[in-house]
């Protein structure tokens, strides 16, 4: 009996070991719309991810060449990622009416971004994160990613537009305030600056962010 009761409970720990990484896992949201291939990776293991596919914090979210993926978060935020995107789920809390915290990094690609719940309670609470520049949100909707239009040609250049709400756009070169629909600003890849005057952006430079993340 007592041989018994040891099996017992080695087996009970051994399934608490294998329990404690799945538990750890923290669902930040899942697929809602996917066109190509797109792929999650963690700790060295990386997973196709298809439609209804759970993604989670510490996740890196890959689209392939011609991919799409709109991934709708637990505070009903939104993220659409153009194609061979890549980016970095540092952290997703969402508690209603308590502390909740959003932190998304953008590492390459085209992206759309809708605010969701978290913004609306402290738009504070949203961190993101570009290779150029960090975003302000205000409860917003916005696109951003590095375009071909927009700076002169050869340049690599980081473009982002508002469309809803508004977003400070903050490099080490200086920030500008995005707040009327189709206001748009510019920074280089190449140097440290500060981004573009504020201007409405012409329909080419919208069309190329939009075409880029569009199903």
């Amino acid at each position: 009996m007592r041989y018994l009761f040891k099996t017992f409970v080695a087996m009970l720990f051994v399934c608490i070991l294998f329990a404690i990484p799945a538990q750890a896992q923290q669902v930040a949201g899942k697929i809602e719309r996917q066109n190509g291939t797109a792929n999650r990776s963690a700790d060295g293991t990386v997973s196709e991810l298809t439609l209804g596919s759970q993604v989670f914090v510490g996740d890196d979210i890959r689209t392939g060449p011609g991919g799409r993926l709109l991934i709708l978060f637990e505070d009903e935020s939104k993220l659409t990622l153009g194609e061979n995107a890549q980016i970095t789920i540092d952290q997703l809390i969402y508690n209603p009416g308590g502390d909740s915290l959003q932190a998304l990094e953008i590492v390459v690609g085209v992206f759309r971004f809708v605010s969701g719940q978290i913004a609306k309670e402290s738009s504070s609470n949203v961190a993101f994160t570009t290779p150029v520049a960090t975003m302000g949100i205000r409860g917003t909707e916005f696109l951003g990613g590095e375009l071909t239009v927009g700076m002169p040609v050869g340049q690599p250049h980081y473009g982002f537009q508002i469309r809803e709400g508004a977003i400070e756009v903050i490099s080490p070169g200086g920030s500008v305030v995005l707040d009327e629909p189709g206001e748009g600003t510019f920074l280089p890849l190449s140097r440290v600056t500060a981004p573009t005057p504020v201007r409405q952006w012409t329909a080419e430079e919208a069309a190329e962010a939009d075409d880029a993340v569009a199903f």
